[in-house]
């Protein structure tokens, strides 16, 4: 049987292009590249949507509560190896006037839905996303981010995530080890943060494996 990990996120895992919209095509987009690391034996599900946050609904946004989708994710494609966390970013926007305590404990609600055991039972590994960059400043998503204040939660959400995926017995790596925000928006991967990323969470995989 072929080992089934889903990777639930937002945009940047959808493949969101920045500056143009649309979406990175199977050649370019990390879920796809770390398909082709891995090989046959395993199975990439992709689920980035858009917009998605960890708990908050989004008046401006349909659909993007993370954690009203989950569950039913997790149900959909059972059974599953490896469920694999990246989300965070959305949280900084200023409407939701949320601090890096609360985007954590949002993060915590999806945590303790996986480990209900008549969900999932199996591992899990938390992402902290890439950091959005002071090019915020220039970005079409000044306002929505408060300018400069998303900047700095995002900086900031890599230390608390690792704390909580330690408490919950998760796996942990920052994405922003890896990869940066494309500078046309500030928020988004390039390409070569695409295929960076995927590498790297190629590697933690493969550590999961081993028992590391």
């Amino acid at each position: 049987m072929l080992k089934n990990i889903i990777c639930f996120g937002d945009s940047n895992t959808h493949g969101f292009i920045a500056g143009l919209g649309g979406r990175y095509n199977e050649n370019a987009r990390w879920t796809r590249l770390l398909q082709r690391h891995l090989g046959l034996e395993y199975y990439i599900i992709e689920e980035g949507l858009n917009g998605r946050t960890t708990v908050y609904d989004d008046a401006e946004m349909k659909n993007v509560n993370g954690s009203r989708y989950l569950e039913v994710s997790i149900a959909t494609n059972r059974p599953l190896d490896l469920v694999i966390l990246m989300l965070g970013t959305n949280d900084t926007k200023e409407r939701f006037n949320a601090t890096v305590q609360d985007i954590t404990k949002g993060l915590e609600q999806l945590i303790k839905i996986l480990k209900n055991p008549e969900i999932y039972n199996n591992e899990i590994l938390i992402i902290s996303p890439i950091h959005i960059s002071d090019k915020i400043l220039n970005s079409e998503y000044c306002e929505s981010f408060g300018g400069l204040k998303g900047a700095e939660k995002s900086r900031m959400l890599a230390a608390s995530y690792k704390k909580l995926a330690e408490e919950y017995g998760c796996h942990f790596m920052d994405a922003a080890d890896y990869a940066k925000a494309d500078d046309t928006d500030a928020i988004h991967l390039d390409a070569k943060g695409h295929a960076s990323l995927a590498e790297g969470i190629y590697h933690k995989i493969k550590e999961i494996e081993r028992g590391v």
